[in-house]
C-alpha cells in the first residue's frame, strides 16, 4: 500500500458522506477525521470486524509458535 492509497479511500468515505474532515485553522498539516452521523451507525460492524481481527491475530500467535 502506498502512502497515497489511505488519502484516496479517506476522500472516497468524505465524498460519501460517511467520514468527516476537519482542517485544524492553526497548524495547516494537521487533519482530523471522524464519522459521520450515517457513518456512526457502522460502528458496531467496525467493532466487530476489530474484535475479530484481534482475535485472528492471537489465534495465529498460538498456531504459529
Amino acid at each position: 500500500m502506498t502512502h497515497a492509497t489511505p488519502s484516496v479511500r479517506l476522500k472516497t468515505l468524505v465524498a460519501e458522506g460517511l467520514v468527516e474532515r476537519t482542517p485544524d485553522p492553526d497548524i495547516p498539516q494537521k487533519v482530523e477525521y471522524s464519522l459521520t452521523e450515517i457513518g456512526e451507525k457502522f460502528r458496531p460492524a467496525l467493532d466487530a470486524i476489530a474484535e475479530w481481527g484481534m482475535e485472528c491475530i492471537e489465534f495465529l500467535k498460538q498456531n504459529n509458535s
